[in-house]
């Protein structure tokens, strides 16, 4: 079987211009230029969307008073227990009007481990041993529950008491 060979004087036919070329090409010289303008406006919206949601949602101002009184009243607290009393700007931007991180009970085996780890010799590794706190040194966490969750005191001091702390302050 004879395959027939083309000649050399016949060329292919010449490209139906309607038709789709499968032949990887570059075709942005043949696009126009706002194809991407959708795109960028749906992403501009998005962000001016989200922006104006982050400024509204955000309530700043409304607490800032409640929670310079507490940090305020905090703040009495440590100068009368003769403990060195906190910035109240600082105090008022981290524990807030509900006391934040210290009133949470999400992790609250995390949070004791974490305690425990901290009262121990600086030593790491092998060397690590747990001391002798003194009583005085848990005040004032005891301090910032009376004045922001005044119910956890008694667990708190629950806790406490389980405790091997030296007698004196």
């Amino acid at each position: 079987m004879d395959t027939p060979t083309p000649s050399s004087d016949q060329s292919p036919p010449p490209p139906d211009p309607d038709a789709v070329s499968l032949a990887p090409g570059d075709d942005l010289h043949e696009r126009p230029e706002n194809t991407h303008l959708i795109l960028y406006l749906a992403a501009f919206a998005l962000f001016v969307g989200l922006t104006v949601w982050g400024l509204v949602a955000y309530q700043h101002s409304e607490n800032d008073d409640q929670a310079r009184e507490k940090a305020i009243e905090l703040a009495v607290l440590f100068s009368a227990s003769d403990l060195k009393s906190p910035d109240i700007d600082a105090t008022a931007r981290v524990l807030g009007t509900d006391g934040g991180a210290a009133c949470a009970d999400d992790g609250s085996a995390l949070r004791e481990s974490l305690f425990h780890q901290q009262i121990v010799n600086g030593a790491a590794g092998p060397g690590q041993r747990p001391i002798l706190v003194a009583r005085n040194l848990l005040e004032g966490e005891r301090l910032v529950l009376t004045v922001y969750c005044p119910d956890r005191l008694p667990e708190f001091d629950a806790w406490v008491d389980g405790l091997k702390l030296e007698a004196g302050e």
